[in-house]
């Protein structure tokens, strides 16, 4: 299916709760004749995610104006897969002073990257990158994405040039010499076409409720 993708800038990822989490898209269990189970995964795993956002009055146009151009699930959102408790990547500066700058098409979006020198292969169960650049080692536990494809890292070794990141759902090959953001990227569908418009009350504060699934077959 041909979709348009709608990119959601870092500056919308206002999230009151983070639930980012892989489906594992396993089938229900099935029991034999002598009473033990299995469970079947026949299909690649995707990621998931239902945030709540909460916006102020000056931003509610604009991310309505996101909304109506994805035309519910027509369209995807590119998605960035904030995770501040576990790798807090934020610029700390005031949102009001990035709304400004963003209205007026000067606001630059921060986008660290590490290099991943010899590449891998989908399916790997260990990346090695080159971390120099990053504002701090990658901890365990994060997700990361090359392009558009959000994987785990469960497990790190070495530092510097040579840091090996043991990880989870490497879907696809990863080519030498690029790039790996560390604030993970990801495609997704909604769930449904009402999903996330502004609703407010006399505060005038929208929470839109989001309930996203992976694109996989792209």
């Amino acid at each position: 299916m041909n979709r348009d993708i709608i990119d959601v800038p870092l500056i919308f990822n206002r999230a009151l709760n983070v639930d980012w989490r892989p489906d594992w898209r396993g089938q229900p269990p099935a029991e034999g004749t002598d009473g033990s189970e299995q469970v079947v995964y026949n299909r690649l795993p995707r990621f998931v995610g239902s945030p709540s956002l909460v916006f102020p009055p000056e931003m509610i146009g604009g991310w309505r104006a996101l909304i109506l151009r994805a035309e519910g699930r027509v369209n995807a959102y590119r998605m960035r897969m904030v995770d501040p408790a576990v790798f807090d990547l934020g610029d700390g500066d005031d949102w009001s002073r990035q709304w400004r700058a963003y209205q007026a098409g000067m606001w630059v979006e921060p986008r660290p990257q590490v290099v991943c020198p010899a590449g891998a292969a989908a399916g790997a169960s260990s990346v090695v990158v080159d971390e120099r650049a990053a504002p701090r080692p990658i901890p365990v536990g994060c997700y990361l994405s090359h392009n558009d494809w959000p994987f785990a890292v469960v497990g790190r070794s070495g530092s510097g040039a040579a840091t090996t990141l043991q990880v989870k759902m490497l879907r696809r090959a990863i080519p030498p010499g690029a790039s790996i953001d560390l604030m993970a990227r990801g495609l997704f569908v909604g769930a449904s076409d009402a999903m996330g418009f502004p609703a407010y009350d006399l505060d005038r504060v929208a929470r839109p409720q989001l309930e996203l699934m992976e694109w996989i077959n792209r």
